[in-house]
């Protein structure tokens, strides 16, 4: 069936866009689709009981059984150190650390259940999805877990536990698709759209807690090697401003540091390659985007159209001059990027566990203008 999540532009019908229609994160589970296996998320919306701050927080509440230093510096790779105590001697640390794991599967099980069944009260409480949106859900046949918490056995977890959670209610599962290097997906979706067929070229991954920098090697149009280096801590992510001069003020900063984050990156791939980078650099931002316009209302980065109507325009004109060459940016949507990576299966639906759930569809068509 048609994608009723995907749309197009009336003046551009090459290229498809996502819009914030397709967010899960406000869906309200205003009934469960089965009872007895956690009750307490009834009546929340998806943002409520599933992301990755909750997951902190979890981790936190455990700190001590987990054998866990807790300090601000490392908050952000608790669910790192979560992941390496699955696998502790200590079995109190590890049996710990499985429940906490187990906890959130079983939350996502029912998700997805309440997404394939679509009982009147769910979809009651979800004012901007019609019956064509439910049925999407309902004919999906594989589901795509990308992103940090996806990760290693965090992500093995999951996926038993979304199982289960079907195998009670007697429903056919979604096949869950785990991802090797869930991390960094978004970097090598994003890789998929560089047309040169040689030379290094500048990834970017601008994320809600990190903005991810890497370089992608290319031979006779084949990806020969992905440098990942060091992240820069995302910073000014406030969604809401108190003024239209506090906007400008903290888009002006962060455009200052996604600049700098480039400049690094582009520098960095020079000096360790000896080559200079191609001109394209690729973007994936956590923000709905289209034509490199980005949604004023939605996530840290929506402060960013202060600075002009398209975003990435005005990347162009302040790397071109600070590097000193034309430069090629295209930005694209986050969930979009993840799902570059199953573009062969028409059939799925890739969902990133970041700060929050980001969705994205193979099938999404991309066709960029030659430069």
């Amino acid at each position: 069936m048609k994608n009723p999540f995907l749309h197009r532009l009336e003046d551009n019908q090459r290229s498809d866009y996502v819009s914030s229609d397709c967010s899960i994160n406000r869906l309200m589970i205003k009934k469960l689709p089965i009872y007895g296996v956690d009750d307490s998320i009834e009546g929340l919306t998806v943002k409520e009981f599933f992301n990755t701050q909750l997951f902190i927080d979890e981790i936190k509440k455990n700190a001590d059984t987990l054998k866990i230093e807790l300090d601000k510096e490392t908050e952000k790779r608790l669910p790192i150190k979560l992941a390496e105590k699955l696998s502790s001697d200590d079995s109190e640390a590890s049996e710990c650390a499985i429940q906490i794991a187990r906890k959130f599967g079983k939350r996502l099980g029912l998700l997805f259940l309440a997404l394939r069944l679509g009982e009147k009260q769910n979809r009651d409480a979800r004012k901007d999805w019609t019956d064509e949106h439910w049925a999407y859900w309902a004919q999906i046949e594989d589901i795509a877990l990308v992103g940090g918490l996806a990760s290693g056995n965090i992500g093995k977890i999951f996926k038993q536990e979304i199982e289960n959670v079907f195998e009670l209610a007697h429903k056919e599962p979604y096949n869950i698709l785990l991802y090797e290097n869930s991390a960094v997906a978004g970097v090598y979706g994003c890789a998929t759209q560089i047309s040169e067929k040689n030379g290094v070229n500048i990834v970017m991954d601008f994320g809600q807690t990190n903005i991810k920098r890497s370089y992608v090697t290319k031979c006779a149009g084949e990806i020969t090697d992905v440098k990942t280096l060091d992240p820069y801590l995302s910073q000014y992510m406030d969604w809401e401003m108190l003024s239209e001069e506090e906007t400008l003020k903290q888009a002006k900063l962060l455009h200052k540091l996604l600049l700098k984050a480039i400049k690094d990156t582009y520098k960095t791939a020079k000096e360790q390659t000896g080559i200079e980078p191609n001109r394209e650099i690729v973007i994936s931002i956590a923000s709905y985007t289209v034509d490199g316009v980005i949604n004023d209302q939605r996530s840290g980065y929506a402060k960013l159209s202060a600075l002009g109507s398209n975003y990435a325009e005005c990347l162009y004109w302040d790397l071109s001059g600070e590097l000193r060459k034309d430069v090629v940016i295209k930005l694209i949507h986050d969930g979009t990027a993840f799902a570059l990576n199953f573009s062969d299966r028409k059939s799925t639906i890739c969902l990133s566990l970041g700060s929050f759930f980001g969705v994205g569809f193979p099938d999404t068509k991309l066709i960029w203008p030659e430069y």
